[in-house]
């Protein structure tokens, strides 16, 4: 698919990954619209990403979570854009401070309702016009948190891994069910990339608690943060994903160890399930 003329929209894009996309996007000559929960943030991207590329930019705000709020961006798209060709479902929050059974249950549906329902708000507004048009490409943002789960002493992983898994799991179910209608599909799976995302707790909904801090360990996020992947390489990986059909975009290759790892383990239960299972069957009594 050619970036050039396209029409892109990008969720959590006022920073980060989110940013980087939309400025490789205008670069290559696509229409932006730049979707954050925060208004004015939005705002300001979309002005300096028009000074930095000399390209119009939209800029919308909306909670991803909020189907509702997704379907007025969804209005201001058709108006402003007459359609879209490009779907970025980026926008992403992280809760990092606490093993699974102490998590309060408004940090599990603040992160269930952005990182997966924020996907599936997504495509629910933007798929049917793509099908209606038979062109079209989606991009959903998981981690490489959607492929393995790794203990670590500074923070607890298991929400945002479930979340993100979850995403990895949608974006392949999609890819099959629009391969039919020529729209292709890519999940991007990032480690450790220079943004922001620790910060995200400070712009939470009140039905989730309400605008925090204390969701990551932010020291340990400081860190990675600081020697992560610059987001502009990333945003170009993305792009050659979407020019090029590739279904996973990974951002540090070296993670493989820890992916060949996890899928050794269940090669090997299976085979230790098949193991078990001659043996409760050899133990039958006879009938």
């Amino acid at each position: 698919m050619d970036i050039e003329g396209a029409r892109a929209l990008v969720t959590g894009g006022a920073s980060g990954i989110g940013y980087a996309l939309a400025e490789s996007f205008s670069r290559a000559g696509a229409r932006v619209m730049i979707v954050d929960i925060d208004e004015g943030r939005a705002a300001e991207a979309a002005f300096r990403l028009s000074e930095a590329t000399g390209a119009p930019t939209e800029s919308a705000a909306a909670d991803v979570s909020d189907p509702a709020a997704v379907a007025r961006v969804g209005e201001l798209v058709r108006e402003r854009f007459g359609g879209l060709d490009v779907l970025v479902n980026n926008a992403g929050v992280v809760y990092h401070a606490k093993p699974i059974w102490e998590t309060p249950p408004e940090m599990v549906d603040w992160s269930f309702g952005v990182n997966v329902t924020g996907v599936i708000n997504g495509v629910r507004e933007f798929v049917p016009g793509m099908i209606a048009q038979r062109h079209g490409y989606v991009v959903n943002t998981a981690s490489m948190a959607g492929f393995q789960v790794r203990r670590n002493t500074e923070w607890f992983q298991g929400l945002y891994a479930a979340t993100k898994f979850a995403v990895v799991a949608l974006s392949e179910a999609l890819r099959d069910d629009l391969a039919e209608y020529g729209i292709g599909v890519s999940v991007l799976a990032p480690s450790a990339v220079a943004t922001n995302i620790s910060l995200s707790d400070r712009t939470r909904p009140d039905r989730f608690g309400g605008p925090t801090t204390g969701s990551s360990p932010e020291e340990h996020m400081r860190r990675l943060a600081e020697r992560g992947m610059d987001p502009a390489l990333v945003a170009e990986l993305v792009r050659d994903a979407i020019e090029n059909e590739r279904q996973y975009v990974f951002t540090h290759t070296k993670d493989r160890a820890v992916v060949d790892a996890r899928n050794d383990r269940i090669l090997a239960g299976f085979d230790e399930s098949a193991a078990a299972l001659e043996r409760l069957a050899a133990a039958e009594p006879a009938s």
